[in-house]
């Protein structure tokens, strides 16, 4: 074989290797551009009807037509949660698998001893969506006038003051534990199976204290069975002026529900553009933001990077407060 012959066939070679290097180049940008090219799930991890399942179903019709294709909603509940987290974690990360997640998901390392999946490596933040504030209500014929007038009774042990939760692990149970921890109340969980039935028997008078969200509280303060007295969001009210925020006599001090969307960990960056652009489209909707207020809810973008920063301070957070209260992970 001649020189000439042997160079040719080199050229030959770096030819086609750099077809193949520009083939696999250009393949997840090809595959990026082309996206969304099917139908997207959103996997919510609870069960239907409640507010993850509202927050999702709202975004889900109105994304539908800036991303060209339907978004269909699976609620996967189970294990607080972590069944259908976990699905998302180990599902493709090419765009069609989103998962809608809440408070719950930085809760949960301090309910379980081990969980299958890390919410810091096994996700990428698309943003925060919504949140709603958390409210301490009490009975109207419980002798707890104002907040100030709680957290004076609740120093005393004698009191044997109780409040209702609508479950061990929830925002709620998490938020008063800070609050006691905050401000040395003696004050017990009373742990319900979901909202309802905490809620009913603070109004039927069985405990006097409730935590809860707007939505399930507004006809029951409207029509006087219900004495709200203070708000965990860091300001008042709009709708209730009169009402103090917690922070106004404990500094610093706010809890607020919060509701966003993730996607596996590798999702290519352009997919969660694309993604994260479309949520700051639709959360700036008027009828988008009225039917969240009509859910108790208020419809919020913050960034990929702002909702990153949210889940790292709260797992610090939500750690201390487990241990001060004797939390232990099953």
């Amino acid at each position: 074989m001649d020189e000439e012959t042997v160079l040719n066939r080199i050229g030959t070679w770096l030819s086609a290797l750099a077809g193949l290097l520009i083939l696999a180049m250009a393949g997840p940008a090809a595959a990026a551009d082309a996206y969304p090219s099917k139908p997207i799930r959103i996997i919510v991890p609870f069960p239907a009807g409640g507010g993850n399942d509202l927050v999702a179903r709202v975004l889900a019709e109105a994304l539908r037509p800036i991303l060209g294709q339907p978004l269909v909603v699976e609620n996967r509940a189970g294990a607080g949660g972590n069944l259908g987290t976990d699905l998302v974690a180990k599902s493709p990360p090419d765009g069609y698998t989103i998962l809608h997640i809440s408070n719950g998901i930085v809760v949960n390392p301090y309910l379980f001893k081990t969980l299958p999946f890390d919410v810091r490596k096994d996700f990428e933040s698309l943003g925060i969506v919504a949140t709603a504030p958390l409210w301490i209500l009490v009975n109207a014929n419980s002798p707890i006038t104002s907040l100030a007038d709680l957290l004076q009774r609740a120093k005393d042990p004698k009191s044997q003051l109780a409040y209702a939760s609508p479950g061990a692990g929830t925002p709620h149970h998490f938020a008063m534990e800070l609050l006691k921890s905050r401000t040395q109340m003696q004050i017990l969980p009373i742990q319900y199976k979901g909202a309802a039935p905490a809620l009913n028997d603070v109004v039927g008078g069985q405990l006097p204290i409730l935590i809860s969200t707007p939505a399930p509280v507004t006809d029951f303060i409207a029509t006087g069975r219900l004495r709200f007295i203070a708000t965990m969001d860091p300001t008042r009210s709009a709708q209730y002026k009169d009402v103090p925020a917690v922070a106004e006599l404990v500094p610093n001090f706010s809890v607020t529900i919060w509701h966003g969307l993730m996607v596996p960990a590798g999702t290519p960056p352009a997919i969660t553009e694309m993604l994260t652009n479309a949520l700051s489209r639709v959360l700036a909707m008027p009828d988008v933001q009225a039917k969240f207020a009509a859910g108790g809810f208020t419809a919020k973008f913050e960034t990929p990077a702002q909702m990153k920063a949210r889940i790292d301070n709260e797992l610090v957070v939500w750690k201390k407060v487990a241990a001060d209260a004797g939390i232990v992970p099953e």
